[in-house]
């Protein structure tokens, strides 16, 4: 018998807390709650979503990811091409104003996000959020580094008005409400496979309610993570999006569940997770070592 998962998995954060309360610990934690919750919600034969309370949703909106091309003509031409698969948003990883005028050019009024990867000091952030305000961004994510300079990214929103994005460098809930205390963010974005997994998650959720700060899982994933952020998305309160880059996959363990239709993710409502691996993708891709 599994237990009580959050109780296990922060007795665990406990025992390992010397080790780091970032990077690869919390990592491997994030994936052990997984498991454990994906585990005890099969056990019960249902899905994880029914497993946390219910279901609010059984489809979720997603928005092209685009890389970093660093070429105008090419993040036109990736917008256009988003858009005329069905997205109704797009996220670009530009980090000048050329190549973000450029996608508002080729998309019209199409809501855009721009993820710069925390490029800049907040000096330097704030006089590109201010060059950048004319595009008329749906938010901007990560503009600062460190990304743990939650003060940095207050003043930020404080004196440029644009919305902030973050929160995929963060673990644990006692992170999220740091940065959500300090108003540093009007987008939170949890990763659940870097935050603590599913009782983190959870945490972060029922946190961001009380504050009316909106919850963006951060999810550019193609395996379980994904799987688990689209239960994760069919519980939460407010309505999420979610990410997909923008691109084809040559070979997906769940099958056509990575793949938006229309820019909509379908959720899964098999038991756990809600789907399963693909044997012969695991068999044809698994790594041996002599």
């Amino acid at each position: 018998e599994i237990g009580n998962v959050t109780d296990l998995t922060t007795a665990i954060q406990r025992e390992l807390h010397l080790f780091g309360r970032y990077g690869i610990t919390m990592f491997a934690i994030s994936g052990l709650d997984i498991a454990l919750w994906d585990a005890v919600a099969r056990s019960n034969g249902v899905s994880l979503a029914t497993q946390l309370g219910g279901a609010q949703r059984q489809s979720v909106k997603a928005y092209a990811s685009l890389f970093r091309y660093q070429n105008a003509e090419v993040v036109a031409e990736q917008c256009t091409r988003a858009l005329d698969s069905g997205y109704e948003l797009i996220k670009l990883h530009e980090i000048t104003e050329v190549e973000v005028g450029a996608a508002r050019d080729a998309s019209g009024a199409t809501p855009l996000m721009v993820d710069t990867n925390c490029p800049w000091t907040v000096e330097q952030a704030i006089v590109m959020a201010n060059r950048l305000k004319e595009f008329d961004l749906y938010w901007l994510e990560e503009p600062i580094f460190p990304p743990e300079d939650f003060a940095g990214m207050a003043r930020l929103h404080r004196e440029t008005g644009v919305a902030i994005a973050a929160g995929e460098n963060a673990c644990t809930v006692h992170e999220f409400q740091k940065m959500i205390e300090t108003q540093a963010v009007q987008f939170a974005q949890p990763s659940v496979t870097k935050v603590g997994g599913v009782s983190e998650f959870m945490a972060i959720g029922e946190l961001c309610d009380k504050h009316d700060v909106a919850m963006m899982p951060h999810s550019p994933y193609f395996g379980p993570g994904l799987l688990a952020t689209l239960q994760l998305a069919a519980v939460q309160k407010s309505e999420p999006l979610l990410e997909r880059f923008f691109g084809k996959v040559g070979a997906s363990l769940f099958g056509d569940l990575i793949d938006p239709v229309q820019g909509v993710f379908g959720i899964p409502d098999g038991p756990g997770l809600g789907a399963e691996p693909d044997p012969d993708v695991v068999r044809e891709f698994t790594v041996t070592f002599d």
